[in-house]
């Protein structure tokens, strides 16, 4: 027989209230993504360490760190069909504990081929992981509350993911501790979920809309979505490889990548605030090449001193929020219509840059050794500036009333995280005529 669950047991939308109650009431979901990204965090990057200390080649270890993009990008397909089949509840708890099992699979068999395939595994795994919690996070939001919740899952997601860097110190990357942190941190994330008495949450797919179609409206957001992909996911990835290779210990890179993680939260709001007050093109513009003169500088700079640290910061602070700036400047530009659908391009492309990415910065690293990790960032983000200074100087600026308010997201969010982002605007008949007339 059918047990029906009590309405007050049920994590309804609150629809009255500060943000502070609607946090509150859905902070099962910001706990449990804490505690994923806490244990993915530091798998990510202890995967890159010991991938470089068991002797695997630079470029073969960007081949195996990329397969965890891989499997996100099918996952965030493929996730929902199955949740739609089985559950949510049970599609939630069984790829945690894929996901914590392939973490431990890597110290039963080192091998690049098997790792390749167990960070797809991984990649798929988060992805699923991402869907049911935003997808929660999404019913749970109202109109009035939604940008703040977006907002405070975004701070949650960053001080988690800077957090786990830490997490290095407590173990030997060459032994099987952290590893089984990791795990545990990612296993513990069902309790959470699993134990709070809520109604399974909506999911609509969108339906995409046309990439090309997209890069026609705003070829510098598209463009600028799929280089931050390419650069964020170098940095994640092959940061730990290039680290090694520098010479830092296992601890100074943990360091090295957390403090990247952290410009991303002392810079995020200030870009994004000044990205509402003027165009976002030279915003965007301004990041790239702050980011690019970062990475330049960085190829000279002794990457075991305090000057190094503040060069990751800055460009940590520049490369990371270009995926919410590309997003809103992508939203300002679409109709009002097609706001959610055009997520599922923007997380296509995002995540095509993000697999190229350990790819190209361990490449470069292999043919000119570690100043070649830095080389290969400065390019691409400086290629973005001159596509940004085109961009500029060729075409108008967007006007104030037409552009939405800046809602940072992070980069690995999904569809549903992405609908958040609906309400961001409300476009009168003048700028939703002034958003189509927005064209190449």
């Amino acid at each position: 027989h059918a047990v029906s669950v009590p309405r007050a047991m049920r994590l309804a939308p609150v629809r009255e209230g500060s943000t502070t109650q609607a946090v509150f009431h859905a902070w099962p979901l910001f706990f449990a993504m804490a505690l994923i990204m806490l244990g993915n965090g530091l798998q990510g990057t202890l995967i890159g360490v010991r991938a470089t200390l068991e002797g695997f080649p630079p470029a073969v270890t960007g081949f195996v760190m990329s397969g965890y993009f891989v499997g996100f990008l099918f996952g965030s397909t493929l996730a929902p069909k199955l949740m739609w089949q089985v559950g949510h509840v049970r599609v939630y708890a069984g790829l945690a504990s894929l996901a914590s099992t392939a973490t431990l699979a890597h110290l039963i068999v080192i091998n690049p081929f098997a790792w390749g395939i167990f960070r797809i595994v991984t990649g798929f795994c988060l992805a699923g992981l991402y869907i049911v919690a935003e997808s929660w996070l999404n019913g749970a939001s109202t109109n009035q509350n939604r940008g703040k919740l977006l907002s405070v899952y975004m701070l949650t997601f960053s001080l988690a993911m800077a957090s786990s860097q830490g997490l290095l110190r407590f173990g030997d990357p060459e032994g099987f501790k952290l590893f089984i942190l990791a795990s545990v941190l990612v296993s513990l994330a069902v309790v959470p979920i699993s134990l709070t008495p809520t109604r399974a949450p909506a999911f609509e797919e969108p339906t995409g809309v046309p990439i090309r179609e997209l890069f026609r409206a705003a070829p510098l957001g598209m463009t600028a979505a799929a280089v931050t992909g390419l650069s964020n996911g170098a940095l994640l990835s092959g940061g730990p490889v290039y680290g090694l290779e520098a010479g830092m210990t296992p601890a100074r890179v943990g360091l090295f990548i957390g403090t990247t993680l952290i410009g991303q939260l002392i810079l995020q709001w200030p870009l994004g605030a000044l990205s509402d007050r003027v165009s976002r093109r030279r915003v965007i513009l301004g990041a790239t090449t702050i980011a690019a003169i970062a990475a330049a500088v960085a190829i000279d700079i002794d990457p075991q001193g305090a000057p190094f640290l503040l060069v990751a910061l800055i460009f940590g602070g520049m490369t990371y929020p270009m995926y919410s700036l590309s997003i809103s400047h992508v939203n300002d530009v679409v109709p009002a219509d097609k706001l959610v659908a055009a997520s599922a391009a923007m997380i296509m492309v995002n995540g095509l840059g993000a697999i190229s990415g350990p790819i190209v910065a361990t490449a470069s690293l292999s043919v000119f050794g570690p100043a070649g990790f830095w080389i290969a960032l400065a390019l691409v983000h400086g290629g973005l500036g001159f596509f940004a200074s085109y961009r500029v100087i060729h075409k108008r600026s967007i006007e104030i009333t037409t552009k939405g308010r800046f809602i940072p997201i992070p980069s690995r969010a999904t569809a549903p995280a992405h609908r958040l982002l609906r309400d961001r605007r409300i476009p009168s008949a003048s700028s939703a005529q002034s958003a189509d007339n927005v064209v190449s």
